[in-house]
């Protein structure tokens, strides 16, 4: 007991330092936690939330002869995409060519998404190109935007663009033409996620 006494007298007239140095060091350690929370809610949400891949799914000529652009949407994510709007385009153009702005009257829909559900989307109809152009390249393009199940005021956006070259196009025996998607590539413009 004696040596509590004098552990007493020797802290003693250093008893408000002690008090300051204890309070900021409960202080950093709480802001320091509250950090680490905030940094687990945020990549807690990253990994959980809905996550859309644009999908190549070829080019085929519908009944009336004209060429149309296929996708495939698919949720890879972890959340139900909601308030899905989209826009499905096919083009012309060469190997420079590059897509227009995509204005937001443009997108139609509002639908959802489950999670691992695929759902393909077709574009409007285009005449056929030319017979046999070389260097002549068909792009499907397009932008889905959609909720990712956080977010509550801003909406998730997907913009993409696949290159399918016209000198690969075949014709089945059930007539038409056909661009299958192994032909396809990402196109060095209009391809964005956020």
């Amino acid at each position: 007991m004696h040596w509590i006494n004098s552990l007493n007298e020797i802290v003693k007239p250093y008893g408000d330092l002690i008090d300051t140095a204890s309070t900021a060091i409960i202080a950093i350690f709480t802001v320091v936690l509250a950090w680490v929370g905030w940094m687990q809610i945020r990549y807690g949400r990253i990994l959980r939330r809905a996550y859309l891949d644009a999908r190549f799914d070829g080019i085929r000529s519908n009944t009336a002869g004209e060429l149309v652009g296929h996708v495939i949407f698919k949720n890879v994510g972890h959340l139900p995409a909601r308030n899905l709007s989209w826009v499905v385009n096919l083009s012309t153009g060469g190997k420079d060519w590059k897509p227009t702005k995509i204005k937001w009257a443009h997108m139609t829909g509002d639908s959802v998404i489950p999670i691992g559900a695929e759902w393909p989307k077709g574009s409007a109809p285009l005449l056929h190109p030319q017979d046999d152009p070389r260097g002549l390249y068909l792009y499907v393009w397009g932008r889905v935007t959609y909720r990712d199940g956080f977010r509550r005021l801003r909406k998730r956006r997907l913009d993409f663009c696949h290159r399918y070259p016209w000198e690969t196009k075949q014709t089945p025996a059930d007539a038409g033409i056909e661009i299958g998607s192994e032909h396809a590539r990402y196109h060095d413009r209009g391809n964005y996620a956020n």
